[in-house]
């Protein structure tokens, strides 16, 4: 698969002004990246991520849990990730995917991790087509995903924790 060339078409609702037509996805991960101003390893982590379906959901995390550092958060990246997860999982069921209208929220459940993503009334995305089922009312148990979402995102690549963590006794050479 060639990461940087994937495109999807984003399902839409009926009656919106927008259009399918097929959005590659790497160029708004890689402004995503900039915006954070990832290093390479992590971006080599977030192209390797991106081959399997439980790697595009804990990009997502990760992209997300990078925005309170940034002054602005380029989102652009959020739906056709999304809808590429779902894709993906179609061939290598990676994760679960739950639509909840009520609550404003699709999940996704992997064989390591859960997470849960916000999903604004206004966009024009057909939710129940991306997701693999709709359930008002889902049940999940809220997990603190923000705190590890670098290192989950970085075991995509095998790389070892002691090769892109900082020791914080650098300053007492």
């Amino acid at each position: 698969m060639n990461i940087e060339e994937y495109t999807v078409e984003i399902p839409r609702k009926e009656d919106t002004t927008k259009s399918e037509e097929p959005i590659t996805v790497w160029p708004l991960v890689e402004a995503a990246l900039d915006t954070v101003d990832a290093d390479p390893s992590t971006r080599d982590a977030a192209r390797a991520a991106m081959e399997l379906s439980d790697g595009c959901v804990t990009l997502v995390n990760y992209l997300e849990s990078q925005a309170e550092h940034v002054p602005k958060m380029d989102y652009r990246f959020k739906v056709p990730l999304i809808v590429m997860a779902t894709e993906l999982a179609e061939e290598d069921n990676g994760v679960t995917s739950v639509y909840d209208p009520e609550e404003g929220y699709i999940f996704f459940e992997t064989d390591e991790h859960d997470f849960q993503f916000d999903i604004y009334k206004n966009w024009t995305v057909d939710w129940p087509e991306v997701a693999d089922e709709v359930r008002k009312g889902y049940r999940w148990e809220d997990v603190e995903n923000e705190v590890w979402a670098l290192d989950w995102l970085m075991a995509y690549l095998d790389v070892p924790m002691d090769d892109y963590m900082v020791d914080g006794d650098e300053d007492e050479l």
